[in-house]
């Protein structure tokens, strides 16, 4: 079960996609499985604030059924800016607007334990507390990886504030296809997410009728699924 569980923390980062336009506020439930037994949930939240000019994403990860009597929690959030004109350095440039970075929290307790990641822009740097100790100062990524995957599809290779370390992400279109979801027939584009250096990716199925949202993920290690989450409920 331990093995089915810490793979709940890789799905925090599927969150829904919106390249081409600007961001809307959803809420979102994907529901996880592995050959048919579901053993976990997360809940996403995209909220934006005016008077800040912030948009936020919002996810918490928890067991279900069995598997819930094991404690193992994840939440994990994400604060950015979409702007149409860049006055930021750490933005990034998109088709229509620029991105730009600006917090980053990530919590897991299991059973009892509590691990913790921080990340702030400090005099254009990115620093990162690790359970509120140890501290990380990354110069060269611009995004961490929740409003990266939010922004995946409109993204190729870039390096990526992975939970306070710097990785290099890249995001490649593998096919456009239509499969069957909540929301019917429903016509999608089919993304591949790796990490360089890493044995992890993943395959994302991005509904292009619903705004880019992913409604399918699957995660592999090498060639091996580790889970697949689909997409159990949405409200705008």
């Amino acid at each position: 079960m331990y093995i089915i569980v810490k793979y709940i923390i890789i799905f925090l980062c599927m969150s829904p996609i919106l390249s081409y336009s600007e961001p809307h506020q959803y809420k979102a439930v994907y529901s996880f499985s592995l050959k048919g037994i579901e053993f976990a949930n997360s809940e996403h939240n995209l909220t934006y604030d005016k008077n800040r000019d912030e948009w936020c994403i919002n996810t918490i990860s928890y067991t279900v059924n069995i598997f819930s009597l094991k404690e193992d929690t994840r939440t994990e959030n994400s604060c950015f800016t979409f702007q149409k004109t860049n006055n930021k350095d750490l933005n990034i440039p998109l088709l229509n607007g620029y991105l730009g970075f600006k917090s980053y929290h990530f919590e897991r307790i299991r059973s009892g334990e509590i691990t913790s990641v921080v990340s702030k822009v400090i005099d254009s740097k990115v620093v990162s507390t690790l359970n509120e100790k140890d501290v990380r100062y990354d110069n060269n990524s611009k995004l961490d990886r929740l409003t990266a995957q939010i922004f995946g599809h409109a993204l190729g290779e870039i390096n990526i504030n992975d939970k306070g370390r710097e990785r290099k992400y890249t995001f490649r279109h593998i096919r456009d296809d239509k499969i069957k979801t909540i929301f019917g027939d429903t016509n999608v584009k089919i993304i591949r997410k790796d990490i360089v250096n890493n044995k992890r990716s993943s395959l994302i199925w991005y509904s292009t009728d619903n705004n880019h949202l992913p409604v399918l993920i699957e995660q592999y290690r090498l060639d091996k699924l580790m889970f697949r989450a689909t997409l159990k409920s949405f409200e705008d």
